[in-house]
């Protein structure tokens, strides 16, 4: 089983939360607009719920020509598949690899989900 998803390009994590007194850490505005956004984007591509272990590709285009960091992006992609109910978990326990790789032309975002089928040859 596999699933091929879009989404809108993630924030990098120092963009998903702020420390607020009193309050700790908490999602930004930007944060919390891309969530609902993403959220909307899996929802309407109706995707296979995965119940086990799985390997995730994650294709970037980046936004402009600054260098960026695709690790960066980690937080917001696994924990927007969690939230849409996509996969169980994002710890090692479920997501047993991740690939990132930048793409020049597509999707901002595009993920690739796959049954897990074990180490790689």
């Amino acid at each position: 089983m596999n699933q091929r998803l879009t989404l809108p390009y993630p924030p990098p994590l120092s963009a998903c939360f702020s420390n607020v007194p009193g309050k700790g850490r908490v999602p930004t505005v930007r944060y919390r607009t891309w969530t609902e956004e993403a959220l909307w984007s899996i929802k309407a591509q109706k995707p296979v719920k995965f119940n086990g272990e799985v390997s995730i590709y994650v294709a970037l285009v980046a936004p402009d020509k600054r260098a960026r960091d695709a690790g960066n992006c980690d937080k917001a992609v696994m924990d927007i598949l969690v939230k849409a109910g996509v996969i169980i978990d994002d710890s090692n326990k479920y997501v047993r690899r991740v690939t990132y790789e930048w793409v020049s032309a597509g999707n901002p975002c595009t993920v690739l989900i796959n049954e897990f089928e074990g180490a790689a040859a």
